[in-house]
């Protein structure tokens, strides 16, 4: 789909070459060396053509002028701008003196004196020349800048900059104390700055305005956008190292606060460029930066340590945000917050990259992503890294230093293909670089997108290093002849480009946004003329523009493939950023409890190397019950280890009210040191009264340690509850849940318990039983006359009792991690293991919740389940499969369970070497460096003569999913993507809408998990609306009224309440409205 064209046909010859140097000239020295320099397109003479402008590191910057048919002039002596001194990186156009004509801006760094490197600004004069004005303006700014970009940040109608600028190398390595420097103010001049227009002089107003940096602030990208879609422009910047983004929201009076961690969950952390725009249609933009994750096994390996968890969590108690190395995709989910899902879209991945283009570049109606990487010297190779450790300790016992030449010589470059991620649609991109076109191996920085001949679809323009520059002509217009329109703004004379303006489409059903901010990527800025693509659309309904004055206008049977021209003089009413919202299905609710869940801090990863996430924060449990007699439901909340669980009693206002009388001053309190992991109310005595079972989990203890002991609680009738110590059998294994059932049709409820994994023993599970009841509220364990395989299941999570063929017995299901769905048959006092028969399909996962209902009315129980969801590194499919082998590696009685997955079709150990030889320190002999693991599968791992008779336990699905039962089995149907962006601990059923269905509301989340996993956060509460047919559509926050951030663990509805369990956090109670 696009061509590219060699300089000799189009007449640009730019080259971005570096030459290294023994001096300053070297990654070692400057480690921005190779950062690259940018690109600037846009018609400098409004001639209808859009020029180009590069910049250069060691070579001059590089105009050209467009001279139609993709044939370029070089124009740089005669315009001016042809100036030698200074190491360019970012450039802006932008009319900064408001007479209709760009002027270029233009960032500069570098280890130079100041002179070298301010920041120039060439004005426009007009007639193709243009003079250097920065410091007249007051934008001489002498930082070393990365980008710059124009926005009237306080609406009085002209263009305000903001500049972002890098830290001193000093502090971009070594051994640093993060806890001071992250306080220590940068130097004034090196700190990033936002300069306030004045009447056509710029005043530097950044303390005012609440712009921050410290002495670890190496700002790379930038986005000034309208974020929060509140009508005025906010800022988002990315930064490089253990210094956390900043998303500073518009305070409508001159200043801004940095509000990520309110919005954002987590970010990338070598956070380079940076793109906002509506990613999915709906009219809300998206934020998508990159960073260095490679896609492939080999250099996987070779870039990633071990995993320093500890690290990680001292480095947020300091003041630091979540961050990992991958790219970040975060959704907007129209509440004000984001989900990051980049690894669901599979666009987290692509090596050391630099500039994301967000546009629609083969005209279906979807934005794209296009992404340009490499880097000329990988000085992150853990190879080198070692090799620059061995070096430093010879110096210091007296070995001559080597020379910074030999030095450099050592890295070895990394030279990729740039990714082209076409949109799929349903929150899904696949890589199209080669088959578009794109595949040629540049070391790739700055990017632009712009139709340079006019033809309707958008061309791409790259800024490479050591080679030409890359013109890419799309030709998706005479292949796939897509619909599109291009829109010129005409703004007021202080912004003439209109920038901040807002233009919504609308057509079949869909909503196309785009916003005019020209800076996207990375140091570079696009074309001004605005570009929807339409798909097979002939019109489009609507098209309204939102002026940055909020003044707006309305066309309506907009005819396409063509340019429209809009001025903002044509502009009438203004627009209200503050419309009618439909009134939300949930509301919180407060007052109602004061109960927070206190996790005990545990360290599972250091009892255990090799665990994907922690097993030790299961809380908290829930379970509702009248213990009391009163008419209304009360509720106990399980606790961690030293904190009891306690009780909650109804009031008639309908408060939830601790009551100590019956719990932490007697049962409860005596056996505060175990973790309550899941609990039941039910009539164990049968006396009429609900008592209470409680499930003792955890990873914290030794192996059958008495704390794991389960508990039944007696209600003596008036909600007081004594434990019942000889009612349940010994069982010292840690568990997960508790079903209750008359299994065995006495008129006596009886009870499966399930078992959870070994403490300290991953993946070694306990077994599950089969308790039976005496009806004296005694049980006996019964597990062997039922199925004594049930003591061989795996590491269960959850199960449920359900009719699965009609005979009205109840049936168990059974999930649990690395276990398929699990059905077993109650027949004639067994329960008989009918799986293949009732789950005819591919089904082991990591599941953690079963939800019974009747979802589509046919009068049948189905299931809904909760597995890990799809964004992830891990992807699971029966012919590719994730798969965990266990076995004692180096005979030292301690199991080793060893983690593969694919990629690119074949198996791979999924942690890094250094992780494998914490775990097994005898493999050291074997993978003696990282090149040699960079290549191992599992048999390089383990022994043959282990493997051979070893059967791994496995997983090929991951989604979430519900089961449809037809009365003589289940049918796997799909839920909507939005479940699929985080794991699923609980799940509730209730109609919220009144229509008589019942929906859905699925939560989640697992922040605990190893580093290359990532923290789980991404799903803050989905609600699901079903049409009575087991048909589900998924509910933005903003109607459903439901936000929830962090791990919920349980689900409870009383009454009109939904009250939410939410780990290490407080209660969250949401009302039903009506």
């Amino acid at each position: 789909m696009f061509t590219r064209l060699p300089e000799s046909r189009t007449g640009v010859n730019f080259r971005n070459l570096l030459k290294e140097d023994n001096e300053g000239f070297n990654v070692m020295v400057n480690p921005y060396f190779y950062n690259g320099a940018g690109v600037a397109v846009g018609d400098i003479n409004n001639d209808g053509l859009p020029d180009l402008f590069f910049t250069g590191n060691m070579v001059k910057n590089r105009l050209f002028l467009n001279k139609g048919n993709f044939q370029f002039e070089d124009i740089t002596e005669k315009a001016g701008v042809a100036i030698k001194e200074g190491w360019c990186t970012g450039v802006t156009m932008a009319d900064v003196n408001g007479d209709g004509l760009l002027d270029i801006y233009v960032c500069r760094a570098g280890l130079t004196n100041k002179a070298y490197r301010s920041n120039l600004l060439f004005i426009n004069n007009g007639n193709n020349t243009f003079t250097e004005r920065a410091a007249e303006y007051g934008l001489a700014d002498i930082g070393y800048s990365t980008q710059a970009s124009f926005f009237d940040y306080d609406k009085d109608g002209d263009l305000d900059l903001f500049v972002i600028n890098e830290s001193s190398p000093e502090y971009s390595r070594g051994l640093l104390d993060y806890s001071q420097l992250r306080n220590k103010p940068s130097d004034s001049t090196l700190r990033n700055h936002l300069y306030r227009n004045d009447g056509g002089h710029f005043t530097d107003v950044t303390t005012q305005a609440g712009i921050r940096s410290n002495v670890l602030t190496f700002s790379l990208g930038i986005s000034t956008a309208d974020i929060d879609q509140d009508g005025w422009p906010d800022i988002y910047v990315a930064n490089d190292f253990n210094e956390q983004d900043y998303l500073y929201i518009n305070n409508h009076d001159g200043t801004f606060t940095d509000k990520l961690s309110e919005k954002v969950d987590h970010t990338s952390q070598y956070s380079m460029g940076v793109d906002v725009a509506d990613l999915d249609n709906d009219g809300l933009p998206e934020i998508l930066e990159l960073d260095m994750l490679p896609p492939t096994n080999h250099d996987l390996k070779m870039h990633v340590g071990g995993d320093n968890f500890d690290k990680f969590q001292y480095l947020f108690s300091q003041g630091y945000y979540y961050q990992y190395m991958k790219n970040s995709l975060q959704k907007n989910n129209g509440d004000g917050t984001f989900s990051e899902i980049g690894q669901l879209a599979g666009i987290a991945a692509t090596d050391w990259s630099w500039s994301p283009l967000i546009a629609d570049f083969d005209n279906d109606g979807r934005k794209d992503i296009f992404i340009t990487n490499g880097y000329k010297r990988d000085n992150t190779n853990i190879e080198f890294v070692k090799y620059s450790i061995d070096e430093a300790i010879k110096i210091k016992q007296g070995a001559p230093a080597v020379a910074v030449g030999e030095y450099v010589a050592k890295m070895k470059g990394i030279l990729l293909n740039k990714f082209m991620y076409h949109n799929e649609g349903n929150d899904r991109f696949v890589n199209k670089a080669a088959e578009w076109g794109l595949d040629d191996k540049t070391f790739s920085n700055g990017a632009v997108y712009a139709d340079l001949d006019n033809d309707g679809d958008l061309d791409l323009i790259v800024s490479n290093q050591d080679e030409y520059a890359g013109i890419y002509r799309n030709n998706s217009e005479s292949l796939l002849k897509n619909n599109y329109l291009r829109i010129q703004l005409k703004g007021d004379k202080g912004n003439s480009f209109g920038y901040g303006a807002k233009v919504y489409g609308y057509g079949g059903g869909q909503t196309f946004y785009v916003e005019q901010q020209p800076v996207r990527g990375f140091q570079s800025s696009q074309d001004m003329t605005l570009h929807l693509g339409l798909g097979k659309l002939q019109q489009l309904d609507s098209l309204r523009i939102i002026w940055p004055d909020d003044r707006t206008q309305l066309l309506t049977g907009v005819g396409v493939n063509r340019l429209l021209t809009l001025a903002q003089a044509d502009a009438g009413e203004r627009f209200s950023y503050e419309r009618p919202r439909a009134k939300p299905l949930l509301a919180p609710a407060t007052g109602v409890m004061d109960y927070t869940h206190h996790e005990d801090p545990q360290r599972d990863f250091t009892r255990q190397h090799m665990l994907p996430h922690y097993y030790s924060h299961n809380g908290p449990c829930m379970a509702k019950a009248d213990i009391n007699g009163d008419g209304l439901e009360d509720l106990f909340i399980g606790g961690s280890k030293g904190n009891p669980g306690a009780f909650y009693v109804q009031t008639k206002d309908h408060r939830f009210v601790r009551d100590r009388d019956r719990s932490p001053a007697g049962a409860l309190l005596a056996d505060s040191l175990s973790e309550d992991v899941d609990a039941v109310f039910f009539d164990a005595d049968g006396d009429g009264h609900p008592d209470l079972y409680v499930v003792s989990g955890g990873y914290e203890y030794a192996e059958n340690s008495p704390a794991l002991q389960d508990r039944l609680y007696i209600n003596d009738g008036t909600g007081h509850f004594t434990r019942k110590r000889d009612a349940l059998p010994p069982n010292t294994g840690s568990k997960s849940c508790v079903r209750v059932c008359d299994v065995n049709n006495d008129g006596k409820p009886d009870l499966f318990v399930g078992g959870s994994v070994v403490p300290s023993g991953y993946p070694r599970s306990c077994g599950s039983s089969i308790y039976i009841n005496d009806g004296h509220g005694r049980f006996r364990d019964a597990t062997d006359e039922w199925n004594p395989a049930l003591r061989q299941l795996g590491i269960v999570t959850d199960a449920a009792w359900i009719d699965v063929n009609g005979d009205k017995v109840k049936d168990l299901v059974v999930v649990g991690e690395w276990m398929p769905v699990k059905v077993f048959v109650n027949e004639k006092g067994r329960l008989v293991d009918r799986s293949s028969e009732y789950i005819p399909f591919a089904s082991n996962g990591w599941w953690h919740k079963i939800l019974v209902a009747d979802l589509d009315g046919d009068g049948y129980d189905d299931l809904v389940l909760g597995n890990y969801g799809l964004n992830s590194p891990l992807h699971a499919s029966p012919t590719e499969p994730v798969e965990l082998y266990t076995t004692d590696i180096d005979n030292n009685g301690i199991p080793d369970p060893m983690m593969t997955c694919y990629n690119d079709h074949v198996s791979y150990p999924f942690f890094p070497m250094d992780d494998i030889l914490a775990q097994v320190p005898s493999l050291k002999k074997k993978f003696y460096d990282y090149e040699v693991y960079a290549s191992a599968t599992i048999k390089d791992v383990i022994p043959e003569e282990k493997l051979r008779s070893l059967r791994p336990l496995t997983a090929n699905t991951f989604e979430s999913c519900w089961l449809r039962n037809t009365g003589k089995g289940f049918e796997r149907r799909e839920l909507p993507i939005q479940v699929q962006y985080s794991p699923v601990y609980s799940i509730a059923a209730v109609d919220l809408d009144h229509d008589g269905h019942k929906d859905l509301i699925l939560c989640g989340n697992n922040i605990y998990n190893k580093i290359l996993l990532g923290r789980d956060d991404a799903n803050h509460g989905v609600v699901l609306l079903n049409d009575g047919k087991g048909n589900f559509r998924y509910l933005p926050p903003a109607r459903s009224g439901l936000t929830l951030r962090g791990d919920n663990r349980s689900i409870e509805i009383i009454g009109d309440d939904l009250l939410f369990g939410m780990n290490d956090a407080p209660v969250k109670v949401f009302r039903l409205m009506e």
